[in-house]
């Protein structure tokens, strides 16, 4: 409809501009040229071959869209082709290679560590006192030949003293109290285990052991058990002295 007016506009100007009139004014071939050059530009802004037409219809007269107008649309649709996947990602994994290999089975329970040995020296850490075994022996009483209160063995025992000396290596008395400590003096005689008496030897026994030792001097220091009788005379018992991590094990 629209195009239909704007034909029936360009034709009446152009047969006003070809035709004349009486009523017009006579105009100079300069300005005839002018109208002229105007004229044709308006059949162009009209025609569908121009680009810089004033009317753009969405399809041409033979009914096929211009293909600038489907450019600035937006409205065609370019599909990708699907990317075929790679011969590395189809190839199916090797099942062999997939699988790992059989580990060990981890043991729950740990090796046992061999603590290091230590001597009588490094257990008590004494500053210049020097602590060895002398011996050890069964007997119905303890001490002998001393004026010192004798201890006796409870009905169908025995007593068996170990007896260790500490010797005062240093330049100076050295007072010694081992009552603060924490030892724990663990006998072991043909599978039975004991632990040694309150004793009232003068200096308390090596368990209880206060006392004062000059220098260059050593003193008798004892732990006395009581044991069945029926044990007198077993042989490879063993005694170990420890003190929190620290142990020693002496073979009597």
């Amino acid at each position: 409809m629209r195009r239909g007016k704007l034909r029936t506009v360009v034709a009446v100007f152009l047969s006003v501009m070809l035709v004349g009139c009486a009523d017009l004014p006579n105009i100079t071939e300069q300005q005839g040229d002018m109208i002229a050059e105007y004229a044709g530009g308006v059949l162009l802004r009209y025609s569908n071959k121009y680009d810089l037409r004033l009317v753009k219809n969405d399809a041409d007269e033979d009914g096929v869209e211009d293909s600038k107008s489907l450019a600035s649309s937006g409205s065609a649709v370019t599909e990708e082709p699907e990317a075929s996947p790679s011969p590395e990602a189809s190839a199916s994994p090797d099942p062999k290679e997939s699988e790992e290999p059989d580990k060990p089975e981890e043991s729950s329970t740990p090796e046992p560590t061999e603590e290091p040995e230590i001597s009588l020296d490094e257990l008590y850490a004494v500053k210049d006192l020097h602590f060895s075994y002398k011996k050890s022996e069964y007997t119905d009483r303890y001490p002998k030949d001393s004026d010192a209160v004798e201890i006796t063995p409870e009905r169908g025992q025995i007593l068996y003293v170990v007896t260790f000396g500490v010797k005062n290596t240093g330049k100076k008395a050295v007072k010694v109290n081992l009552i603060e400590r924490q030892f724990h003096y663990e006998l072991d005689v043909g599978g039975d285990t004991a632990l040694p008496v309150v004793s009232l030897l003068p200096n308390g026994g090596l368990n209880y052991l206060m006392t004062t030792i000059k220098p260059g001097k050593t003193e008798e220091a004892a732990l006395i058990y009581n044991i069945d009788r029926d044990k007198k005379g077993t042989k490879g018992n063993t005694l170990t002295i420890t003190e929190g991590e620290k142990s020693v094990t002496l073979k009597l």
